[in-house]
């Protein structure tokens, strides 16, 4: 059970080696996995990871290769039974976010438990404009972590910014269009139904990754 860490990795368009960065950075978490106990270790990881991306873009030749990250590690309180932490870690406009069980059943409203390194927020119209991912040279790098109590019955999704960006309408995840999300794991518990409605909506064209972490 050392090992429940879940991630998304979208590497970043525009420049070589996204994919390879992208499957760099999943390949290095997974082996890694049991080591994340705190947000230290993770942010640490994510460190080691950046100087592999750059030393790999250098030595092919392929400037600003990277990736966006975004990950959790559940450890679960096995003694009370009732839940326990996460720990999330990202860097770019990846996102995780939080869907608390209101105790009623499954709550379709959520918490943003990330931070977008992007200009969404202060421009909403300029989705491609990261400012921030593993492997970006000439510039320190940034890596957000924060840790919350889980419940049981709590859901976690994990997605590209495709995601989001086509379901999550009236500005960068406004409440308005929330449902969309809420509703499709209330009732169907399906990322490839989240990532099929996104397909369908045709806000952005963009890469399409969902994970859903039922806790």
């Amino acid at each position: 059970m050392s090992t429940l860490l879940f991630a998304v990795a979208d590497g970043v368009g525009g420049y070589e080696g996204g994919k390879d960065a992208s499957e760099l950075a999943i390949g290095a978490l997974r082996n890694r996995a049991a080591e994340i106990q705190n947000e230290f270790v993770a942010k640490a990881i994510l460190e080691d990871i950046h100087e592999q991306l750059l030393h790999t873009a250098k030595s092919r030749n392929y400037r600003n290769m990277g990736t966006t990250i975004a990950l959790t590690k559940i450890l679960p309180d096995f003694q009370s039974g009732q839940g326990g932490k996460v720990i999330t870690a990202n860097v770019g406009d990846s996102p995780i976010l939080y869907f608390p069980n209101s105790g009623d059943g499954f709550d379709s409203d959520f918490q943003k438990v990330f931070i977008d390194d992007s200009f969404r927020d202060k421009a909403p119209g300029s989705m491609w404009a990261i400012v921030q991912y593993l492997g970006l040279e000439s510039q320190e790098i940034n890596i957000h972590t924060l840790t919350l109590d889980f419940h049981i019955g709590d859901v976690l999704l994990l997605c590209s910014d495709g995601i989001t960006d086509n379901l999550l309408s009236g500005g960068a995840y406004s409440r308005k269009g929330v449902g969309d999300i809420g509703e499709i794991i209330r009732n169907t518990g399906s990322a490839r139904n989240i990532v099929e409605e996104a397909m369908r909506a045709g806000v952005k064209a963009d890469d399409m990754t969902a994970l859903l972490v039922f806790l």
